[in-house]
């Protein structure tokens, strides 16, 4: 998650006082690079593992991801210049509901930064193995940027990641 906030930090041109939100944030660990960089930083977290984060020092939201949630982060922190959400993308129900919300948070020159499990890779390396019931959906390229495209996102940068035998890390920004 460090180098995901310097290659961040450098792609973007972030500011001090920046607000980053993290979608699933778990204990914290990927938005504390960001907080350290100087950046506010929110997560949402629906499980209790964000009280940890919390005692970290991160804000977590301990709440489910979705319209409800998008408003009372931004309505708290304003706008977000970067909305993240690394390995939960491929997991959340009503996809298109996901994505309404998360653009409400942002900035009208926001970012959205997803990490996914990538299809090519699964297929390339024969990964069967990690086709499960958890992950509603497994993205190709082509895949991600048609759904992003639907609501007004445009994709700007991809980078594949080794990150769970081969995943890609997408940036999208609104047309």
């Amino acid at each position: 998650f460090a180098e995901l906030f310097e290659e961040a930090r450098t792609v973007l041109g972030l500011r001090p006082g920046d607000l980053v939100v993290d979608i699933g944030s778990n204990d914290g660990t990927l938005l504390t690079p960001f907080r350290n960089g100087g950046l506010r930083v929110q997560g949402i977290e629906p499980a209790n593992v964000g009280n940890l984060a919390r005692e970290r020092g991160i804000p977590t939201l301990i709440s489910f991801f979705g319209a409800d949630a998008a408003a009372e982060v931004r309505s708290k922190n304003g706008p977000a210049r970067i909305v993240t959400a690394t390995n939960v993308f491929a997991h959340m129900d009503k996809i298109h509901d996901i994505i309404e919300a998360l653009l409400s948070m942002m900035d009208k020159d926001g970012v959205f930064i997803s990490e996914s499990h990538y299809l090519l890779s699964l297929v390339e390396t024969l990964q069967y193995d990690t086709i499960y019931h958890e992950h509603l959906r497994y993205y190709s390229l082509s895949s991600l940027e048609h759904l992003l495209r639907m609501h007004g996102l445009a994709v700007f940068r991809v980078k594949r990641i080794p990150t769970h035998g081969g995943s890609i890390r997408v940036y999208a920004a609104r047309e």
